[in-house]
């Protein structure tokens, strides 16, 4: 009789003062899988569960939140892309569109079983596990799309009739360098304050799920065209050799614009103050074109649901990539290196640099729907 009293006493114990399970919602504002779970999933949850299972709800679009959703990965060993939505007592992880009756079935066994709570947790470094993570996919793209944009033909074009301009004016040795240094820092600024606008709207319609889907249809539909074009600008070029046959580059009006101002900027007396000029006013300009690769990277750069800090350290590399072919040309042409040569080489890649450009505009269509 005695041992009865104590079992009963035992289970009275454990059914009132055990942990309830604990299911961590990790979720980003926007996000259509998310918004899924919250409606559908956690209500019934709370309704079939009710004190027994602790609902906790977490925005990784929070650093800390996001830290610790990597740390609980990490923990799990779960290291693949796909992101974690639900997980269950620090243990078990449910990815995106869950199923309804497993997350019951185990919430269920865990209630009425005795469970083992997982040790302490490890410390872990988070920083380092958020830059695994997180370069799997879109440093390497920050990185292509950066050097393929400071390589467009576009800016090349552009460079090229400069430097032609440079050597009738009669620019060299010291002038060169501090009137392309000028150059360089103007045209890394400025091209990275228009990203940085561009990606701050972006970062402010992300919340709004229609609108942000309509941004990323209207995006892939774009590259797809672009992609197009590409190739066929190769395929056209590679025949006529003429550069009347491509279609994704400057408009000729452009073109006399970006040529006046530069010979506005050289006529000012002032190779530093001439070098800023040409540099902002040339970049803004020809953003037109060169437009085409920075403004997808920006809209993957935000899908990719990163730390802002990340988001604007890739904007950085991006810029930083960007100016590496005018670094390099100016100092080629301080060396010695001929204005002919550079634009005979020009003429010889347009084929390679628009099928490369192509073959962007395909990836980072793929990297957009699918990422």
């Amino acid at each position: 009789m005695k041992w009865c009293f104590v079992l009963v006493l035992s289970l009275w114990v454990a059914v009132c003062f055990s942990a309830p399970v604990e299911l961590d919602f990790f979720f980003e504002p926007g996000c259509a899988e998310c918004e899924k779970i919250e409606e559908e999933l956690l209500p019934k949850v709370s309704e079939r569960f009710g004190d027994s299972c602790l609902i906790r709800l977490h925005d990784i679009g929070v650093e800390t939140n996001f830290l610790y959703l990597l740390q609980l990965e990490n923990a799990m060993g779960h290291m693949g892309p796909d992101r974690g939505y639900l997980i269950v007592d620090k243990q078990f992880l449910f990815g995106a569109n869950p199923s309804h009756e497993e997350v019951f079935s185990l919430i269920s066994d865990l209630t009425n079983s005795a469970r083992v709570f997982p040790v302490k947790e490890q410390a872990e470094n988070l920083s380092g596990v958020v830059e695994d993570r997180f370069s799997r996919f879109t440093v390497g793209a920050v990185i292509v799309a950066g050097l393929l944009d400071g390589l467009n033909p576009c800016a090349i074009s552009t460079l090229l009739f400069f430097m032609s301009l440079l050597a009738v004016s009669g620019i060299r040795n010291r002038q060169l360098l501090l009137l392309g240094g000028s150059f360089c820092v103007a045209s890394f600024l400025t091209y990275l304050a228009l990203g940085f606008g561009l990606l701050r709207v972006l970062h402010l319609f992300a919340g709004f799920t229609a609108v942000r889907a309509s941004i990323e249809w209207v995006m892939v539909a774009t590259l797809s065209v672009l992609a197009v074009l590409s190739f066929s600008d190769a395929i056209r070029f590679a025949r006529s050799r003429d550069s009347h046959d491509v279609t994704l580059q400057l408009s000729i009006a452009m073109k006399k614009r970006i040529h006046g101002v530069m010979r506005r900027g050289l006529g000012t007396g002032h190779l530093v103050l001439g070098g800023l000029f040409i540099g902002t006013a040339v970049t803004a300009l020809e953003s037109v074109c060169t437009g085409q690769v920075y403004v997808p990277t920006l809209v993957l750069i935000l899908k990719d649901n990163t730390l802002q800090a990340r988001a604007w350290s890739l904007l950085l590399l991006y810029n930083a990539l960007f100016i590496v072919p005018l670094l390099v040309v100016f100092v080629a042409v301080y060396r010695g290196l001929r204005t002919e040569i550079l634009l005979d080489w020009s003429r010889k890649n347009v084929v390679v640099s628009k099928l490369c450009l192509g073959g962007f505009f395909v990836v980072m269509t793929l990297l957009i729907l699918f990422l």
